[in-house]
């Protein structure tokens, strides 16, 4: 090469890969003894974004940072094991391990053999050591695989004499893959994930305590949660769509069809005194091919369970192959919580929410309030009892309509002050004032940002339910088969979808939507409660009855919209002791005041028998008590006969539809074919 002549391109690559490991190597060694030197310490050090760091090891070594940082850690270990006299403990905290039982089991699985066997093994059994069969262990910076002849005698010739320190020849090793231009591009096609979608299970509760299924199922909701914060991979199911998999014989393949994703997550969670510890294993769904696996151990404290949290996150995205950018990962590290009991307590409470049943409420609410009295900053139990209100003060029925948003709001603001920027809370907040304050305006002006700045949320009132009650299916249409991409399994998109055709026009399409998801949701309280009141409208009524005695067979919560289709349809039969029986139930709901709109429905109901007068002495009832069902004035197709009596029109005035700008229907496509 001339003297003008420059280095080659995959040379400098190589040099700078080798320089790059060099310079890692020093950082750790120079902070060896610190357990909080870790990712972000050692990016901050080198002068680089901790998601830089991660792109250019994991292109090198085909490792994470993470993993990186403990098989140094490991490898000095070894060292000191070998040339001092020194107990494992003593040196789990030289090498910078908080926790000397998770070094112990760290070494082992690294290894093959415990810290204690070291003096007993041979420099032969030590070099010849077996690594589990992964990706990243195949690609390590101690695959002896890898390691020439000449290298494996120098290693011998250390750990016999003891005389150099392992960390050079563990730099050695790592000169040696980013010098091999194969090791640079030997990972195994079959093991890059293209499609970025995933499914994680829940966890299996190998703790041999029941009582403590909350804690694995507290863990995997969390994952999926940090997860869903990662914009490059572009599917994340949530927890209230996996769970229904806890206890299931179905096939790897039949779930990842049916959750419409490539990559399933499976992991069990087990407890040893005072250490938690998950064992975790990445599967394709199509090929049941084992693409990772891994063992997280760590004591039962607020900062190690985030951090271990956050690890696994990691580990999932870099065998994703999935970048996390520096912004989501400043999410995904956050610590909504240093309280140890206010988590635990927070665990419960979300245990007993998913069960979704007014008892079940009722103990989450109490369980979320010792979590914030313990915590006033932890923001997720604010969020839960949210909407927990919301949900039990609309149709639901199972608190006062006033209360419940009261309770609601002042538990989001508070949220809202602590994180201005949480846009569940702003989800929330508006969907509260839609449902209960009417407030259109505010509203409209949300729904307007949504449509082109989204996000994914388990129940999105607002693109859905907002967009068909403002007269606009077509938008809710487009939103919902977005989201369903996202979650194929939720409970609430399909039943959209369907009313979405339904107010488009397409009857038989919104009909064969409901055929199609029935089978899925037959033990689902609100699907079955919303699709019989959708095959009411589609004139399905041996379906609507079928879905309605499914509820009443299986679950003891008794609205008024249930009251209200049992009085339609004895009316239609010609029942009219049971049909008063019904009605009566009706009354007495309103007497007491109680929530769930008894007086918008038996407004319907008088409309269904064409007593106009009833009907609007109920509406009037219902807009005095301030109904949440009154948001359907618009839409509602059963009034379609009184859009031009004028007593609709100052109904519509004071409930504010016209406040932004829209006009008073002048039909209804439900019912142009009858």
């Amino acid at each position: 090469m001339g003297k003008g002549d420059s280095l080659p391109i995959v040379a400098k690559s190589k040099s700078s890969q080798i320089a790059l490991v060099d310079k890692l190597s020093k950082e750790i060694e120079a902070n060896l003894n610190n357990d909080q030197f870790g990712v972000d310490s050692l990016a901050r050090s080198i002068g680089m974004s901790r998601s830089s760091l991660h792109r250019k090891l994991h292109k090198t070594l085909g490792i994470s940072t993470s993993q990186f940082i403990r098989e140094y850690r490991l490898k000095r270990a070894l060292e000191i094991l070998i040339q001092e006299e020194a107990t494992a403990s003593e040196v789990a905290y030289r090498v910078g391990f908080s926790s000397a039982t998770y070094f112990s089991t760290s070494f082992h699985k690294f290894y093959g053999y415990t810290p204690g066997e070291v003096k007993s093994k041979s420099a032969d059994e030590i070099m010849n050591r077996k690594e589990p069969p992964s990706r990243e262990t195949r690609q390590g910076i101690l695959s002896h695989d890898d390691i020439s002849k000449k290298q494996k005698v120098n290693f011998k010739k250390i750990v016999r004499w003891s005389v150099l320190l392992i960390a050079v020849a563990s730099t050695a090793t790592f000169i040696y893959h980013t010098t091999s231009e194969e090791n640079i591009n030997t990972i195994e096609a079959g093991n890059i994930i293209d499609v970025k979608s995933i499914a994680v299970l829940p966890f299996k509760n190998w703790t041999g305590d029941p009582n403590l299924e909350y804690i694995s199922d507290g863990m995997t909701d969390a994952v999926i949660s940090r997860l869903t914060k990662i914009k490059s991979i572009d599917k994340v199911i949530p927890f209230t769509s996996t769970i229904k998999f806890k206890e299931t014989n179905r096939s790897t393949k039949e779930i990842a069809d049916e959750l419409g994703v490539d990559n399933l997550l499976q992991g069990n969670l087990q407890i040893s005194g005072n250490q938690v510890k998950i064992n975790l294993q990445l599967i394709n769904g199509n090929s049941n091919e084992h693409i990772w696996s891994e063992e997280y151990t760590r004591d039962w404290k607020t900062d190690e369970i985030f951090k271990m949290q956050t690890e696994v996150v990691e580990g999932i995205a870099t065998n994703m192959n999935a970048v996390i950018a520096d912004n989501e990962l400043e999410i995904i590290q956050k610590i909504p919580t240093k309280s140890k009991q206010a988590y635990s307590y927070y665990l419960q409470a979300d245990f007993q929410r998913n069960k979704g049943n007014e008892l079940s409420y009722s103990n989450a609410i109490a369980l979320y309030k010792k979590a914030i009295a313990l915590d006033s900053n932890f923001v997720q139990p604010y969020l839960d009892i949210a909407n927990i209100y919301n949900l039990g003060g609309g149709v639901w029925g199972l608190y006062d309509e006033r209360t419940a948003w009261k309770n609601a709001k002042v538990l989001l603001e508070k949220v809202l002050k602590i994180e201005p920027e949480n846009r569940q809370a702003e989800e929330e907040f508006h969907t509260g004032s839609f449902f209960y304050d009417w407030n259109f305006e505010l509203v409209e002006k949300y729904y307007q940002n949504i449509l082109t700045n989204s996000f994914y949320d388990k129940s999105p009132v607002i693109s859905l339910d907002y967009a068909i009650k403002t007269g606009r299916p077509k938008e809710t249409l487009k939103a919902v088969e977005n989201l369903i991409l996202i979650d194929p399994s939720s409970v609430f998109f399909p039943f959209f979808k369907a009313e979405a055709l339904l107010f488009s026009g397409s009857k038989s399409e919104a009909i064969k939507a409901l055929n199609n998801s029935d089978a899925l949701y037959s033990d689902n309280w609100f699907y079955l409660r919303e699709s019989a009141k959708l095959y009411f409208y589609l004139d399905e009524f041996d379906k609507s009855k079928i879905q309605l005695e499914k509820i009443l067979a299986q679950f003891s919560d008794y609205p008024p919209i249930l009251m209200w289709l049992k009085a339609v349809y004895e009316q239609m039969d010609g029942g009219s002791k049971t049909t008063n029986k019904y009605l009566g139930q009706l009354f007495e709901e309103y007497n007491k005041g109680s929530s769930g709109s008894p007086a918008w429905f038996l407004a319907l109901f008088y409309c269904t028998q064409k007593n106009y007068e009833k009907t609007f002495e109920w509406l009037q009832k219902s807009y005095k008590r301030h109904e949440v069902e009154m948001t359907w004035l618009r839409e509602e197709p059963l009034l379609a006969p009184l859009r031009n009596d004028p007593r609709y029109k100052e109904l519509y005035e004071k409930v504010g539809f016209s406040r932004i700008g829209l006009p008073i229907k002048t039909s209804s496509k439900i019912y142009a074919s009858k």
